[in-house]
């Protein structure tokens, strides 16, 4: 019995669905049930009842999965344990961004890690904040950053700055839109952002103050793609004024007067995994590179976490 099989046994009872175990897993469906029925083989009883609905655990299933569970845990806090004794970490850590690399001082944060930890791997999945929140929640992704608000009690999250957005155009229209009128932003063609974005709810926000019912004429998921058309002259959208005044946009994209608005930039994990060695090293590398402070030594399951205080 390895693990990895009894990690599986519990990503399918806990999504009830072969596909989305695969997901959380990063690996593919087929692999995942090959070890679930290892496992049962192995163990010679049948720990998941198939249907079309789903995974649905056994009894068997059911008495076992706790104490898998208790396993898992015991075998990562020992990992954890040796990893604080030799002062580094290993493994794979998936990273969550929602901007360009070079604002979120990422290269800052990678030499650091790399530095620190060089047995340490990544995956860096890019997406919009509501996607990074998501994978945050399911445990898709380990640490991440976002911005906006969360509505989860579940994430432990570090303010890293406060992000100004704005209404952007076509330089073009610069002249015709002047002055503020809301009636004939109205008029114009909108591109909005993906609804997992913070950037689309504070266009719902400007919708429901200004009594404005606004059709976009391009809905986009990727922030880069969104201004590539304002600057092509295709629409407006709103998004965060650096994004305007950085090559190759400097010149081409106007930021309105009609409005104002922040957004918090933050980095996030879950809080069940704060003590994890790898979350700490990732989180902490952040902070320095935002200049940031440390959080205060703690200690869960007798294990000790150090740390260096930087203020700032």
């Amino acid at each position: 019995m390895e693990l990895y099989q009894l990690r599986t046994f519990l990503a399918v009872a806990d999504e009830g669905n072969l596909t989305r175990a695969a997901e959380k897993m990063f690996t593919s469906q087929p692999a995942v049930t090959a070890q679930v029925r290892a496992l049962e083989g192995e163990l010679g009883i049948r720990l998941f009842d198939r249907s079309p609905k789903g995974m649905r655990l056994t009894q068997g299933g059911e008495a076992l999965r706790d104490q898998a569970r208790l396993i898992v845990d015991a075998a990562r806090d020992f990992k954890h344990s040796a990893e604080h004794l030799r002062g580094t970490v290993t493994g794979e850590m998936v990273l969550g961004i929602n901007n360009r690399p070079e604002f979120l001082r990422l290269m800052d944060v990678l030499k650091d890690l790399t530095e620190a930890h060089p047995d340490l791997r990544y995956e860096l999945v890019d997406g919009s904040s509501g996607v990074i929140l998501q994978g945050l929640e399911e445990g898709t992704v380990a640490i991440g950053f976002f911005e906006g608000q969360h509505e989860t009690p579940k994430l432990t999250v570090h303010p890293l700055d406060v992000i100004e957005l704005c209404l952007a155009c076509p330089q073009a229209w610069a002249e015709e839109l002047a002055s503020p009128d809301w009636n004939l932003l109205q008029k114009k063609p909108w591109i909005f952002a993906s609804p997992m974005c913070s950037y689309f709810r504070a266009i719902q926000n400007i919708c429901e103050q200004q009594g404005l019912d606004i059709t976009p004429r391009f809905r986009v998921n990727e922030c880069v793609t969104v201004l590539n058309l304002v600057a092509e002259g295709l629409g407006m959208t709103l998004t965060a004024k650096h994004l305007i005044n950085v090559p190759p946009f400097k010149g081409r994209i106007l930021a309105l007067p009609h409005f104002r608005a922040v957004v918090t930039l933050n980095i996030a994990y879950l809080t069940e995994r704060e003590n994890d060695p790898t979350i700490i090293a990732v989180r902490d590398a952040v902070l320095r590179a935002w200049n940031k402070e440390l959080p205060v030594t703690g200690t869960r399951s007798g294990i000790s976490l150090p740390s260096r205080r930087i203020t700032g």
